[in-house]
C-alpha cells in the first residue's frame, strides 16, 4: 500500500526531525552505559546513585531521585539492592534526626573508583567526533531548550 507522505510544514518536519535525533543520541548513550554497568553487575539507575554520592556526599532519597532524575517508586528498590551488595548504608541526619540519609560504603566507593574512569573513556569515545566549541554550544542550546541558566 502506497501513502502519500503528508507534509506537516518545514518547521514541523524540523521540530520532528531534531526530536528523533535527541532520542537516538540518548539511547545510543544509554545502551552503551548499560553495557558498561552490567559488567560490574550494575543496573544504570544503581550506577546513577553510586556516582552522585559518590562526588555529592549523603543525601536524602528525595534528592537523589532529583539528581538522578529518577521516580521514587523505582528509587526505593535501587537503594535497597545497593544496600544489599553493601554499596550504600542508611544513617540519621545529624541536623534532623527525622531524616534518613544515604552514604557511600568504603565498597561502594571503590566500586565508582573503578568504573568511573571507563566511564569517561565511554563518553569520549562516543563524544569524540565532535570538537570542544561544539559541545560547548550543544550545551548551551540543550540548556536554552529546557530554560536553564549558565
Amino acid at each position: 500500500m502506497n501513502k502519500e507522505k503528508t507534509d506537516y510544514g518545514t518547521l514541523n518536519r524540523l521540530n520532528l526531525h531534531l526530536v528523533v535525533g535527541l532520542y537516538r543520541s540518548i539511547s545510543r548513550i544509554s545502551r552503551s552505559t548499560q553495557k558498561l554497568m552490567a559488567q560490574y553487575n550494575l543496573t544504570e539507575p544503581q550506577f546513577g546513585v553510586l556516582e552522585v554520592l559518590y562526588h555529592l556526599g549523603s543525601m536524602k532519597i528525595g534528592d537523589i531521585i532529583a539528581k538522578t532524575l529518577s521516580t521514587s517508586g523505582n528509587m526505593t528498590v535501587v537503594i535497597r539492592n545497593l544496600e544489599q551488595e553493601g554499596w550504600v548504608t542508611r544513617c540519621t541526619d545529624p541536623a534532623d534526626k527525622r531524616v534518613c540519609l544515604i552514604q557511600i560504603t568504603k565498597e561502594g566507593k571503590n566500586l565508582i573508583d573503578t568504573i568511573f574512569p571507563e566511564h569517561l573513556k565511554d563518553l569520549a569515545g562516543m563524544l569524540n567526533h565532535l570538537q570542544q566549541e561544539e559541545k560547548e554550544q550543544l550545551l548551551h542550546l540543550l540548556k536554552k531548550m529546557n530554560h536553564l541558566k549558565k
